[in-house]
């Protein structure tokens, strides 16, 4: 394996230490930690990409490599999270979500792999895993921040929590539907941006207002955009993607 190959595979496997440590942070509580380390996950996730590309050091070991990142990072992270700090206190239904979390996840990567050769340079078919991980993410940063500002926002009870978890529950399910997306990062001017507004997580004046952000991105990607999309791109798409002919 040439060096050209070693560089991008090291960042991932930093992305799946990322998301062990993130698994630690959820089971002792450290739940503000624990939405943070997701979010270097998905940075790192999408550096490895890039750096691969640029190098020209694209293998099929990063491929299969990414997808461990991808379930444990975005499918077992934010189910943990939730498993940790909502179950004790809402029960059956916030288990259902767990589950839910867990179950789609794998189903939307096992999917993924198998019908999307393109590893999604096309678009998606189906919402992108990362999409409602970050969403867990930010509002659990958002709940914890002590900032004064989010004082009301509860994830246990009252409307706040029903909305915000009923989101997670439509992103769950969206992640294994035939509805199309974009491809969210197509530059890297904007890998950029949300590397920038990640670092802003971690640092404490700017960490809700980028936050607030990333939840406003995520709501707009997930029920707007594929409103948006252009219907002759989806069309070219769909000629040439098998996804879409081993889906009928």
């Amino acid at each position: 394996m040439t060096w050209r190959k070693i560089v991008p595979n090291l960042i991932t496997l930093a992305a799946l230490l990322a998301s062990f440590f993130c698994l630690v942070a959820a089971a002792n509580g450290q739940f503000y930690l624990a939405a943070q380390l997701i979010m270097l996950v998905l940075i790192l996730d999408g550096l490895d990409g890039i750096m691969a590309r640029l190098l020209r050091g694209t293998s099929k070991l990063g491929a299969e490599l990414d997808t461990f990142v991808d379930m444990t990072g975005y499918g077992i992270a934010p189910a943990m999270i939730l498993y940790y700090m909502i179950v004790p206190d809402i029960g059956i239904w916030a288990m259902v979500l767990v589950v839910l979390t867990i179950f789609s996840g794998a189903i939307r990567l096992s999917r993924f792999r198998i019908i999307d050769p393109y590893r999604g340079q096309h678009g998606y078919m189906g919402l992108p895993i990362t999409v409602n991980a970050g969403w867990v993410a930010m509002v659990v940063m958002l709940s914890h921040s002590g900032s004064g500002y989010l004082d009301s926002l509860t994830l246990t009870s009252g409307l706040s929590a029903l909305v915000i978890w009923g989101v997670s529950a439509a992103m769950v399910f969206l992640q294994v539907s035939r509805v199309r997306y974009g491809k969210p990062v197509k530059k890297p001017a904007v890998f950029i941006l949300g590397a920038v507004m990640v670092i802003l997580l971690f640092i404490e004046d700017f960490a809700m207002m980028s936050a607030l952000a990333f939840c406003l991105m995520g709501l707009y990607y997930t029920f707007v955009s594929p409103f948006l999309l252009k219907h002759e791109r989806m069309e070219e798409d769909e000629a040439e993607d098998p996804l879409h002919v081993q889906a009928d």
